[in-house]
């Protein structure tokens, strides 16, 4: 039950929490990708609870490639990994230099998942697009 996030374990428990043939690293990687896509898609400013939660509007930013721009993005991600997802180990965030579309910006997000005390690697790729939504796949 460690994989899934608190409230994720208490709506499950709700609705009553069925069997299923997912591993526990499965069902820890769906959680972490849902909670980074919550995270990633919420606005600085806009949680009253905590003001620095979020990341800023990217939306002048994803249009240009300038090595400024891009390196803001890729610390504010990480800065949100690092303080809000702490199932990610030593979290990396990489440009992905091979860019087809200019309204866009690719990054790919690595660490590792402790899964059983063993370390699992992780590779998501980020997109942030022309209107600022991130995209996790």
């Amino acid at each position: 039950m460690r994989e899934r996030r608190l409230l994720e374990r208490i709506a499950s428990w709700e609705v009553g929490d069925q069997r299923t043939n997912q591993t526990q690293v499965d069902i820890l990687v769906h959680s972490v990708m849902n909670h980074l896509a919550r995270l990633l898609n919420t606005r600085q400013g806009s949680v009253q609870i905590d003001p620095l939660f979020g990341v800023p509007d990217f939306t002048n930013l994803a249009g240009g490639m300038a090595a400024g721009s891009t390196r803001e993005i890729e610390e504010e991600i990480r800065r949100m990994v690092l303080k809000y997802e702490p199932r990610i180990k030593s979290p990396k965030v990489i440009l992905n230099r091979e860019e087809t579309d200019v309204l866009s910006i690719r990054f790919a997000l690595e660490g590792t998942l402790e899964v059983d005390n063993r370390d699992i690697p992780l590779q998501i790729s980020t997109t942030v697009g022309a209107n600022g939504r991130v995209n996790i796949t």
